[in-house]
């Protein structure tokens, strides 16, 4: 091979390998276009939702100790205490009932409604609120008999006899009911007597 072509060959040489560098930078500065941002990330975890509880309950003795051997014009009074312990606060509602409970038969048994209406309510409070005002009657004095009868709430879900009382939270509150043996009561009456249930419901809202 001459001088001549040898020179041409080389300058050829040098024009590839130039080419090849081109490519490479090329090829470079691609792959910073592609290159991702940095980023963090953290999870909020343990988040629930759940229904809250509506509890009722007595804080003592859930039964009111009533005498069984009244005489006329003689009253018995007594209290239970009510506690809410839930999480959220309600409406409170009272029923009330009664059956015969005669300790001995007389000559003449009289019926447990007749007892009922001789059997005046001198108490009826709420903590520190009386609620015989809430008792519909024609009798001079409210009796056991009008306040059994005293459906009030029309336009809620379930009739009750007390209805939207405060909600007795969780140090609770008193309920106390006082009735008195009226003193015209006749001797037919004698042992003669009624088993009476106060049912306490604590709702959600007044309108049940």
């Amino acid at each position: 091979m001459n001088q001549e072509s040898e020179s041409k060959l080389s300058l050829t040489r040098r024009q590839i390998l130039g080419g090849l560098v081109t490519v490479g930078a090329g090829s470079a500065a691609t792959g910073a276009g592609t290159m991702a941002y940095f980023s963090d990330s953290e999870s909020s975890t343990g988040n629930q939702i759940s229904a809250g509880t509506l509890n009722l309950g007595f804080a003592e003795s859930s039964s009111f100790s009533f005498s069984t051997a009244l005489a006329p014009g003689e009253s018995t009074t007594d209290t239970v205490r009510l506690v809410s312990s839930g999480t959220i606060s309600g409406s409170l509602d009272v029923d009330f009932d009664y059956v015969e409970s005669d300790s001995a038969q007389n000559d003449t048994d009289e019926s447990a409604s007749a007892v009922a209406e001789n059997l005046t309510v001198v108490t009826l409070t709420y903590g520190e609120t009386d609620h015989t005002d809430q008792i519909t009657t024609d009798n001079p004095s409210p009796t056991l008999a009008d306040l059994a009868d005293n459906a009030h709430g029309s336009d809620e879900t379930t009739q009750n006899d007390l209805v939207n009382l405060a909600d007795p939270g969780k140090s609770g509150t008193k309920f106390t009911i006082g009735l008195e043996l009226v003193e015209s009561i006749g001797n037919s009456f004698q042992s003669d007597g009624v088993e009476i249930t106060a049912t306490f419901h604590l709702n959600q809202n007044d309108s049940q």
